[in-house]
């Protein structure tokens, strides 16, 4: 069963539906900053970001890793608590990103149910949306101090825009388009993808035998596209010397200062040493890396609806459709993009396929469809002929059945195995000076504490710090090495397994 697209005109469900998913998203939301053991490691940096931002701006983007936008968020979000409450650090400003986070989330959300309307239609859209409510990781990024969703929401609404301005023949659309990808190129720069897909489509417009626009509209609309995503990114770009500084790509001028990291860069900084090849062995591990992402976000139980959704998408659709063409496209680039990734970087995490599996959620209801069917198909006649509705009944089922299996990791509390990292923080913070430096191995725990923190690895202690955390994968490997050292506290993590130590660098 082919679903047409609906309309654009609003109805009452359009009010309805979104009303419903907002409420399920800003509950499940507050729960999990409520309940949050500790922020990511990149919520850390994207606060000091922050921080450094409202100091000097000029200098903070120049030689800061991450991009300026979600930092200007949290700035701004921070200003607003500061008015209403008198707040203390850190939690003012860890506060301050998940809420930037979660009214992203909710902001998103809400777009993401009319992009699936133009693409599904309004049912399956509110099934699609509700499902990606529920999941796990996402609603994890949400509440964590985490950019993903803020740049979500710039990019899919950048996509309906497109599409809508496909459909419609609207060419001020594709202007609008290229503003926001120029704004959620400042949060994160992937976001510029939008300008691609935009120039594809209008490119086409040329050789189609059935275009949608004249030769004359294509080139304005493209024109408005490229320039409303250089006035908002182009700044940025000539500050810091390249297209994509990031990972140093389309570099065209030598900047005033370059990078250098430093104890408070994530894993998701630049690997200098990581080296490796565009081989098919490289690639073939890419791919399975994908799929294991994406099998992991959908908590693996959507992975046979998702696939049989896309596969009628792929037979009812013809490509020229502007639906077909923007989806397809997307998932093209970032396939190609999350190859080149993992061969180039060596590292392809959730958050990266995130929004390619933003896009391709609203089949996952299309194909629990078919596979009701197919399942009702095989119960015995008299069994069909009594349930008219079997297949409807059946549908529930399913989806209840997967909400059901995502219930238990959705309501375990953020980063739960990282409490004994919160636990030396607090007693650091009790128990030493506001300026001892502290050698950790996660900086999490200096900013928690509110010390000087130097991140560390291996055996070695850094020789200006005064105390020293250091992490054991198990209790015996602890007690082995904790002798030879003043022992000052153990905490226990959550797995119960491994320990975190703090010792005092004083000597005996």
């Amino acid at each position: 069963m082919h679903i047409k697209p609906t309309n654009g005109l609003l109805g009452k469900k359009d009010i309805t539906y979104p009303a419903i998913l907002l409420a399920a998203a800003l509950c499940i939301g507050i729960y999990l900053i409520v309940t949050a053991v500790l922020i990511s490691k990149d919520g850390v940096t994207f606060i000091e970001y922050a921080k450094n931002l409202a100091l000097s701006p000029k200098d903070t983007m120049l030689n800061g890793y991450q991009h300026p936008g979600y930092p200007f968020l949290i700035s701004a979000v921070h200003r607003i608590i500061n008015i209403t409450r008198n707040c203390r650090e850190p939690y003012d400003w860890i506060y301050s990103a998940q809420i930037t986070a979660l009214v992203f989330r909710l902001f998103a959300l809400a777009m993401l149910y009319f992009l699936g309307k133009v693409l599904t239609g309004r049912g399956h859209s509110f099934f699609a949306v509700l499902i990606l409510v529920f999941l796990p990781k996402p609603a994890e990024y949400g509440s964590d101090a985490l950019s993903d969703w803020p740049h979500l929401f710039f990019l899919m609404t950048g996509i309906l825009l497109l599409i809508g301005g496909a459909i419609k023949r609207q060419w001020w659309s594709f202007g609008l388009a290229g503003l926001l990808s120029g704004i959620g190129y400042l949060i994160r720069p992937e976001c510029a993808q939008l300008v691609v897909l935009g120039l594809l489509w209008l490119g086409f417009q040329f050789f189609w035998p059935k275009r949608t626009m004249t030769k004359g509209k294509a080139v304005f609309a493209s024109i408005l596209l490229l320039a409303g995503f250089l006035i908002i990114a182009g700044p940025y770009m000539k500050l810091k010397g390249a297209v994509f500084p990031k990972k140093h790509i389309g570099e065209f001028a030598s900047t005033q200062q370059q990078f250098q990291p430093d104890n408070t860069v994530t894993e998701s900084a630049p690997d200098a040493v990581y080296k490796t090849y565009f081989t098919a062995k490289n690639i073939g591990k890419s791919l399975v890396e994908l799929i294991q992402n994406a099998g992991d976000t959908l908590m693996w139980f959507f992975v046979p609806a998702l696939l049989t959704g896309l596969y009628l998408f792929w037979q009812k659709q013809e490509w020229h459709e502007p639906q077909k063409f923007f989806i397809t496209t997307f998932i093209a680039l970032n396939i190609l993009v999350m190859i080149w990734l993992y061969c180039k970087h060596g590292y392809m995490s959730e958050r990266h396929t995130l929004p390619m599996m933003a896009i391709i959620f609203f089949y996952i209801p299309h194909g629990l469809q078919a596979i009701s069917n197919w399942l009702c198909e095989k119960f015995p006649e008299k069994i069909r002929q009594s349930s008219a509705n079997g297949n409807r009944r059946l549908f529930v089922i399913l989806f209840i059945i997967g909400i059901s299996i995502c219930i238990p990791k959705l309501l375990t509390p953020l980063h739960y195995d990282k409490k004994c990292y919160k636990a030396a923080a607090q007693w650091i913070a009790q128990n030493t000076d506001k300026t001892a430096v502290i050698a950790v191995p996660d900086i999490r725990i200096s900013f928690y504490a509110q010390r000087p923190g130097i991140s560390y690895e291996g055996q070695t202690i850094p020789e200006n710090s005064q105390y020293t955390v250091r992490k054991f994968n198990t209790k015996k490997q602890a007690s082995a090495e904790k002798t030879a050292l003043n022992e000052n506290v153990v905490f226990s993590c959550g797995d119960k397994k491994s320990e975190i130590v703090v010792y005092n660098n004083a000597p005996h």
